[in-house]
């Protein structure tokens, strides 16, 4: 090689190993930047959540829960912490949500906790405040199941919990018990206490598989494809969601406070009045010829109780001497046998221990004894503020519904005409 060429390919040597370290220190350079950047993410990541953290620590503090339960719920969902501090965070919103009343998103946090954390030693205050959850919802019988599982952890000889006992069985559709109780538990509060007592609740039972039975008859005759029936859903569906509507929409709009409940009561005591009552005995006769005979033989002294066995066709009464039982309150049709105001009239213008005239109820004569009487009284504001509670938020619902109805019709790209219906009153 000459010595030119050996100049030149030294040349070229350097030049290559200039650009190759040039390039290495650019490459170092972005990639150092690169992790340096990733590494602030990181901390800007870490003092992010850690703010979420503390904000919501004194949001809290100063009773600020909506707020609180944000940045909580921030934290939980963007944070990487051990099992038992996000089973901790589980179970400290599951108790914001409850003070704030809402018992099913306080359920799905208390759920959590456990679920997280199996061996969390928030167990026992877990399950007294998902017990205390399901009841405020009506869910009752869930609650005793719940309290049951968690005091509990020996199963049946089934392997099952109280709750998944079979009551019932159609082809491969197993009923159990748990089921019973949650469609009981979603009955209105009147038409439950209808299925209290064993028997009542097997009655309940034996209807709903009943009515089982009836909709997979009424899949089979393919009722389901009846348009008319596809309306009515359809319609049912629609007053449901309306429902939902106004429910979201007024709740807000109504507060009761107690001296709000305290002077209702005060102008409706008339209302919340308990009215006389009355324990009696009766005998019920099919002809008047028959009970003229039955209250003169009472006159001459006659043992009311033993004529009653003997005579009254009102079989339930009669196995009693004729005792009814319970009490019956003035003015109201507690025998169910109508003639209201004749049969009150009857009762309560006598004395105890006396016996009535003849009253025509119906197609049958009745006598009645009185055996005890409760005059009316002024109920006390203790004994009825639930009910108080009640109609005063249906006075306040309607109130505010009427004005809800009012702003959407104004508000809303509406038109009536009234006089199409005025006129029509008026023509017809």
């Amino acid at each position: 090689m000459s010595e030119r060429e050996r100049k030149l390919f030294d040349a070229r040597s350097l030049f290559f190993s200039s650009a190759v370290l040039i390039l290495f220190t650019v490459l170092a350079t972005l990639i150092l930047y690169s992790k340096g950047g990733n590494f602030a993410h990181i901390v800007s990541m870490k003092e992010e959540n850690t703010i979420h953290r503390e904000l919501a620590n004194k949001l809290k503090s100063v009773g600020i829960a909506d707020e609180a339960i944000k940045q909580y719920e921030n934290y939980f969902n963007t944070t990487q912490v051990d099992k038992r501090t996000r089973s901790n965070l589980a179970y400290t919103l599951g108790k914001l949500y409850l003070e704030e009343s809402n018992y099913e998103r306080a359920l799905s946090w208390f759920y959590r906790v456990d679920m997280i954390d199996p061996e969390t030693p928030l167990k026992s205050e877990v399950g007294s405040k998902i017990v205390h959850c399901l009841e405020m919802l009506g869910k009752f019988h869930a609650a005793e199941y719940a309290l049951e599982a968690r005091s509990s952890l020996e199963e049946n000889q089934q392997g099952e919990l109280k709750g998944g006992t079979l009551v019932a069985e159609i082809g491969s559709r197993k009923i159990t018990l748990r089921e019973v109780d949650e469609a009981l538990d979603a009955l209105p509060p009147w038409m439950k206490e209808q299925f209290k007592g064993s028997e009542k609740k097997l009655e309940f039972m034996k209807k709903y598989v009943s009515d089982e039975l009836f909709y997979r008859k009424a899949k089979k005759l393919e009722y389901d494809k009846d348009g008319e029936l596809r309306k009515k859903t359809a319609d049912f569906m629609k007053q449901l969601m309306i429902s939902k509507v106004l429910e979201e929409d007024l709740k807000d709009k109504i507060t009761v406070e107690e001296d709000d409940l305290k002077n209702y009561f005060k102008a409706n005591q008339e209302h919340y009045k308990e009215k006389a009552q009355a324990r009696i005995r009766l005998i019920k006769a099919g002809m008047e010829e028959i009970a003229q005979n039955i209250l003169k033989e009472l006159k001459q002294g006659k043992d009311f109780a033993e004529l009653a066995k003997e005579l009254s066709l009102e079989e339930e009464s009669a196995k009693r001497g004729g005792e009814w039982e319970g009490w019956i309150s003035k003015g109201k049709d507690d025998l169910g046998i109508g003639n209201i105001d004749e049969v009150s009239k009857a009762i309560f213008s006598a004395s105890p221990g006396s016996i009535s005239p003849i009253v025509k109820a119906g197609n049958y004569y009745y006598i009645f004894k009185v055996e005890e009487l409760k005059p009316e009284r002024m109920r006390e504001y203790a004994e009825v503020k639930e009910w108080v509670n009640n109609d005063y938020m249906n006075h306040k619902m309607k109130i505010a519904y009427q004005n809800l109805l009012k702003q959407v019709l104004e508000s809303s790209e509406v038109k009536l005409y009234p006089e199409v219906i005025t006129e029509e009153e008026t023509s017809s």
